[in-house]
């Protein structure tokens, strides 16, 4: 079934053959067609198609995605479709495994690397952010046209990156980069998303990781290559080579999913999936009057919720950037910027909340999501994420410093996270594919983060060898690889098609802000304790001389070769230790949330709230003159039942 899965591409209707216009391919009833004629009890069915169409006008881009399912069918189109997604996972796995590590050396490079944890804050905010921008874009305009957008920041951030002048320069990149790195894996999620079957979305989501794996064992070599440990300049190559990959690797999956938007609007295949389509398809042949320039774009800003995500990401910064700047502002928590910053970030944050469920019309956070189950997730991830990031955003800081390991030991000790969630998420997968079912699993892979979360602090402890350090980051990645896809699918079980996209961002933005906090958290202890440790251990060595002590601060280049070793060794393990203790007992709050999701039954339908499934068609059902013969019966009959409305 595996490869089965991997070489067709499905439709989401229960019934054979194509779904009705005047109802909604999401919703079980569509199972069974509508009468073309109305009867007296059809009152209540009248008001829900009415809710259906009004949901898919706020949602054309669902419409797309099950118009181009249609259009592929089960031919070569579909294998350039997957090859094209692979080739994406190849590049985004790459760029991944080694820009990520090049970060703390380019702000080093400037003597600037305390700036490494504002700068985590930022994206991460940013990360969190644009996450409901992107999916309003995947679901207003199309999936293409929101990947197109990722590739276009994706490269502009870098080349700012690469190109810069001065440690702002680097921060500014980043931001964009993020944007734009952001969009290209989270439309990725949602293509998963639309085309898979719950048994099987676990399964493909760790799939499509799988390229991480590899990389991760020669980024370690092309980092070395580039001199990135060793020079100065050398990781603006790292982040340059990029511009150019990401790009080129990108456009064979943006042209072949814009061939099949455009094929899907010349066959009518849109209307096929699309009641709303359909109608308006009849209606353009009436007369309407044209909008103006200035109502389209306060449309789509109201489409956006132009207002909700501006409060958000003004509230989160405004709450967050102060634990970055503490150390460096005079007076520290008690300057009255930071004060000020804290109150406008608490007030924008309650505005946030008021206007999201009290007044936008459409907003990137509706009530009708938040049930049991997706809560939990929610709850499961902010603290994964909260917990992660207060011991690793400055963990790889502390191992370059503390550690002796050449450069290339020390990344491939930086990656064994990220193959232990990539490699590991496929067993996982294939649990949940074989056992339909994903609560307990997740549970287990909680416990097992656990343990690696007491490894961790352990390396600072009292035993920091070779084999608790790797231990722990195992501990951590089998936990990890388990619970964040158990989360994806719960998440995704949760809500109907319509809503996938919403859900999918609100999850990652709610990880988004509790890896930012963690962040803010951890910065403001590593500016504040790793300072006061080197006083404290070498400070007599440099006979108090702070211009030394701020340089061995300010770069960890520096403070690797400083002198004496044992104790400069000591006071990062010091310092770091409270991060790695914090760690530890926030990471049992995910496991209490473990304890309260529903454990859905994961098969064959799209999600657990409805009742459609997945189905696969073939080249004959999908050819072109079948799908343009299907559609005109479905205008007809829109056309006959707007006549019978008066709206014709």
């Amino acid at each position: 079934m595996a490869s089965r899965l991997s070489s067709e591409v499905p439709t989401l209707d229960a019934r054979p053959g194509f779904p009705r216009a005047d109802t909604d391919i999401n919703n079980k009833e569509a199972k069974q067609p509508l009468p073309d004629s109305e009867s007296q009890n059809h009152s209540q069915d009248d008001h829900t198609d009415k809710e259906r169409i009004e949901t898919l006008e706020k949602y054309p881009g669902v419409a797309k995605i099950e118009a181009l399912y249609v259009v592929f069918g089960k031919g070569t189109k579909l294998w350039i479709l997957w090859f094209s997604i692979g080739l994406i996972s190849c590049a985004y796995a790459l760029s991944d495994m080694t820009t990520y590590y090049y970060v703390p050396f380019a702000t080093s490079a400037f003597g600037e690397h305390t700036v490494l944890g504002t700068i985590s804050v930022i994206t991460a905010i940013m990360a969190g952010v644009a996450k409901p921008f992107i999916a309003k874009l995947a679901d207003l305009w199309s999936r293409p046209v929101a990947i197109a957008f990722g590739v276009i920041f994706y490269t502009i951030g870098y080349i700012v990156v690469a190109a810069s002048k001065t440690v702002a320069d680097v921060a500014a990149g980043e931001v964009i980069y993020t944007l734009g790195n952001t969009a290209l894996s989270f439309v990725q999620t949602i293509l998963l998303g639309d085309i898979t079957s719950l048994q099987y979305r676990g399964l493909v989501n760790g799939l499509v990781s799988l390229p991480y794996i590899p990389f991760a064992f020669v980024a370690g070599n092309i980092a070395e290559g580039l001199k990135v440990y060793t020079s100065t300049d050398g990781w603006r190559w790292g982040f340059g080579m990029f511009t150019i990959i990401i790009p080129a690797t990108v456009i064979p999956a943006v042209l072949i999913l814009f061939w099949a938007d455009r094929r899907a609007k010349k066959v009518g295949a849109l209307s096929l999936a699309s009641s709303t389509y359909a109608r308006e398809r009849v209606l353009a042949q009436a007369p309407t009057p044209k909008k103006p320039l200035t109502h389209i774009l306060i449309d789509y800003a109201r489409k956006i919720d132009a207002v909700g995500l501006l409060l958000l990401g003004f509230a989160f910064g405004c709450i967050l950037t102060p634990f970055t700047l503490s150390s460096t502002a005079i007076g520290g928590y008690t300057n009255p910027s930071l004060i000020a910053l804290l109150v406008v970030g608490g007030i924008l944050f309650i505005a946030t909340i008021v206007w999201e469920w009290r007044f936008a019309s459409h907003p990137i956070m509706p009530l009708r999501i938040f049930n049991r189950t997706f809560i939990c997730a929610v709850g499961i991830d902010f603290m994964y994420y909260f917990s992660g990031y207060l011991s690793d955003a400055y963990w790889s800081s502390w191992l370059w410093v503390a550690r002796d390991y050449d450069s290339r030991d020390y990344t491939y000790i930086l990656n064994i996270l990220t193959v232990g969630l990539c490699g590991l998420s496929v067993p996982a997968g294939l649990i949940m594919k074989y056992t339909h079912r994903f609560k307990y699993l997740q549970i287990s892979g909680l416990c097992f983060r656990i343990l690696g979360m007491g490894l961790n602090y352990l390396s600072v402890a009292g035993n920091g060898s070779n084999a608790v350090i790797v231990s722990a980051r195992v501990f951590i990645s089998t936990g990890g690889a388990i619970s964040v896809i158990s989360s994806q699918v719960a998440a995704q079980a949760s809500v109907p098609h319509n809503d996938l996209a919403l859900a999918a961002s609100i999850l990652a933005l709610w990880t988004s802000v509790g890896g930012a906090i963690g962040s803010a958290i951890a910065a403001s202890v590593w500016n504040r304790r790793v300072p006061m440790m080197l006083e404290k251990y070498v400070g007599d060595y440099y006979n108090q001389n702070a211009t030394a002590l701020a340089e061995i601060f300010g770069s960890i280049y520096v403070a690797r070769a400083a002198e004496p070793r044992a104790l400069i060794v000591q006071a990062y393990d010091e310092a770091i230790k409270p991060l790695y203790l914090a760690a530890l007992l926030t990471s049992f709050v995910s496991l209490i949330f473990g304890f309260f999701t529903k454990n859905y039954v994961l098969d064959d339908r799209h999600n657990a709230v409805e009742d459609t499934k997945i189905n696969f068609r073939s080249e004959d059902e999908t050819a072109p003159e079948v799908v343009a013969a299907k559609a005109r019966e479905a205008e007809a009959r829109v056309a006959e039942r707007l006549q019978q409305e008066g709206r014709l």
